[in-house]
């Protein structure tokens, strides 16, 4: 008899083990506390922690056969935060991560837009996720080589791989995109973080961070009219009506493990499937696959 079965709290769609079960009934107790916790304590782990937002699910991904350590989960996340803080970086300035930020031997981007012209409350968005975004890069960077890790270098990126970004909503529909993948990413990597309470505390906060991101994404794109195209099947699009991308059954935020992470930034997922085909180590975003060791759909 599988030992899958219960019903996921985080993922509804998902079969769990009574152990993954406990968890994700803490995991909604911290979300409920989020408010009670203080910045400064925030800070304090956050060179541990930061990488949670864009990491997969501690479910087992398709093509992963043992849960990586923990360098490597900082690791797989930060190819997603080179990707994300080079969208928002050349998007609002024109200009990429420096060479020290990318790592020895980083890639330089390919595809990346020229500054893009932006009324002045896009603009402001744009600004505040770049430097979000540049500074989770160095301390995540920061985190690995205290933790006697090897950070990866930047890898080959193409920012044009769905297409050219060259209007504000383009700019909008992909931010959109990417903030939906990366707050899925958290909440599937919260499983990971079971054994250390204050990285899990820390998570949550976390999460609060990344909702006041999607929040005012979704409703830039719902108020101006744009229309930003689900990701997978777990993905919910804002619209004139529907502010909050949820579960219309839970209201519950998608979650997503390594390789439906993978297989968005592959561009492998169609918006119809909630699994992308396993197997495939590079394509989309990512021509020549992500750094480390989690690299496979």
């Amino acid at each position: 008899m599988s030992q899958y079965k219960f019903k996921s709290l985080l993922c509804p769609t998902e079969s769990v083990t009574e152990e993954q079960l406990a968890t994700d009934r803490k995991l909604l107790a911290f979300d409920r506390s989020i408010a009670h916790l203080n910045r400064r304590s925030f800070l304090s782990v956050l060179a541990a922690a930061t990488a949670m937002t864009a990491i997969s699910g501690g479910r087992p991904a398709y093509a992963q056969t043992t849960t990586p350590g923990i360098t490597d989960v900082l690791n797989f996340a930060l190819n997603l935060e080179y990707l994300e803080a080079n969208f928002y970086l050349y998007a609002s300035s024109g200009t990429g991560l420096s060479a020290t930020d990318m790592g020895t031997g980083g890639v330089a981007v390919t595809g990346a837009p020229a500054k893009l012209t932006l009324d002045a409350p896009t603009m402001a968005v744009a600004q505040a996720l770049a430097q979000d975004e540049k500074n989770h890069v160095e301390l995540l960077r920061g985190a690995i080589t205290t933790l006697g890790g090897t950070p990866i270098a930047q890898p080959a990126i193409n920012l044009a791989a769905m297409g050219a970004i060259t209007t504000q909503a383009q700019f909008l529909a992909a931010a959109r995109q990417f903030t939906a993948l990366g707050g899925s990413a958290y909440i599937g990597s919260a499983q990971l973080l079971v054994s250390n309470t204050s990285v899990l505390t820390t998570a949550s906060q976390i999460l609060g961070a990344e909702g006041q991101h999607a929040g005012a994404l979704n409703y830039l794109c719902a108020v101006q009219g744009v229309t930003s195209p689900a990701i997978d099947a777990q993905d919910v699009p804002p619209s004139q009506t529907n502010y909050f991308t949820v579960d219309f059954v839970n209201a519950l935020s998608p979650s997503r493990n390594t390789s439906q992470v993978l297989g968005v930034v592959y561009a492998v997922s169609k918006p119809t499937t909630t699994n992308p085909a396993t197997g495939v180590t590079m394509g989309g975003f990512f021509p020549n696959g992500v750094n480390g060791t989690v690299k496979s759909t």
